[in-house]
């Protein structure tokens, strides 16, 4: 088909049509899950009234559930859209050969099926706490990423690493497994072993910092990095702009921050190095949105009470599908000191709303 005359315009609008539905996928997610997380709470409130909690946390539970389906539905909707945009505009591209057109075949591959369900119990999580690295096992850890660091960068990357306040390695480490993520994720677990865990003879759990109030600070996903040459990139990189010793990186690090006492130092994945297979991540599906996120957290509440099964959770390639994926270091100093590193973790800042230095 040429493009031209009032059908080519139709099958232009078209197009611009399925570009500006894909455009307005996550918009429609937020409001989708609104509605459903305002219906759970609607719902499980005369529920709780009536001390039905147990009943109450599995219609939250079912709630999780609606919004990973709406998550995996426009997964799929969102792969597809663009490829039919593209083939309709293909219609309006002058024919090849001898000036007969032909309708191109669409052929737009099936989006990937999403990733198995994961569900655990806090038994499970017992067992796994009983399995967590120990201290000598988080030193051997931390000198196998230290040998990946350039020879000239050894000596500061062994000091920030193994310095008293750090914990990149002891949470975020290859050393660690998947089923330690899982356990962390559902069950808030500090598989650095850091803060406390316990399961009770209720079947609640209760999870506690080592340092500080409140139970241990995981959101919807959490992961670490799969390699020891993964855990060095990104501090390589930033050591790599700064120099080799403390005194340039407290220099370089002052300038960045204008001064204060906390950096965040953040390093999209090309700026690391970091690809795919580099991150190993859990996350709970549907919590893409604000109200899937919350509904996902506000039933690992009611888990960790005893009321029932937790909110599942999936591998995740945060590199490919996060919205703002990168390394985050963090790293400190007091008044007249040198920094101090704190933690190096990979996470998606989905909604921008950190305030870091990029290098």
């Amino acid at each position: 088909m040429q493009g031209g005359g009032d059908d080519g315009d139709r099958v232009r609008r078209a197009a611009e049509s399925l570009r500006a539905l894909h455009d307005e996928l996550p918009a429609l997610a937020e409001g989708l899950d609104r509605s459903i997380r305002k219906l759970v709470e609607n719902t499980v409130e005369p529920l709780e009234q009536a001390d039905l909690v147990k009943e109450a946390h599995g219609v939250r539970l079912t709630g999780t559930e609606m919004t990973a389906a709406r998550e995996d539905a426009f997964a799929s909707i969102a792969h597809v859209l663009p490829g039919y945009a593209d083939e309709i505009e293909a219609l309006l591209r002058p024919a090849d050969g001898h000036g007969s057109g032909s309708a191109p075949v669409i052929s737009i591959p099936p989006p990937p099926a999403p990733a198995v369900s994961v569900v655990t119990t806090a038994q499970d999580t017992a067992t796994v706490q009983q399995n967590l690295p120990d201290a000598d096992a988080h030193r051997r850890a931390i000198n196998q990423v230290v040998a990946r660091f350039p020879p000239k960068l050894q000596e500061l990357a062994r000091k920030l690493l193994f310095g008293h306040s750090a914990h990149a390695v002891q949470r975020h480490g290859h050393h660690l497994r998947r089923e330690q993520q899982i356990a962390r994720t559902q069950w808030q677990l500090d598989p650095a072993g850091v803060d406390g865990w316990r399961l009770n003879s209720d079947g609640s759990a209760e999870s506690w910092r080592g340092h500080g109030d409140g139970p241990h600070g995981v959101g919807a996903t959490s992961g670490h990095y799969a390699s020891p040459e993964a855990v060095a990139k990104p501090l390589a990189a930033l050591l790599g702009a700064a120099g080799r010793t403390q005194a340039e990186l407290d220099a370089h690090l002052n300038r960045l921050t204008g001064g204060k006492t906390i950096a965040r130092v953040f390093l999209r994945p090309s700026d690391a190095g970091i690809s795919s297979d580099d991150v190993v991540m859990v996350r709970g599906p549907g919590t893409d949105t604000e109200d899937g996120d919350a509904l996902w957290k506000s039933t690992r509440d009611g888990s960790m009470a005893g009321l029932g099964a937790p909110p599942a959770v999936r591998d995740y390639d945060m590199v490919t599908r996060g919205k703002r994926p990168g390394s985050l270091m963090i790293l400190v100093r007091r008044p007249n000191q040198s920094w101090r590193l704190v933690t190096s973790y990979f996470f998606d800042d989905r909604d921008n709303l950190l305030d870091y230095v990029e290098l």
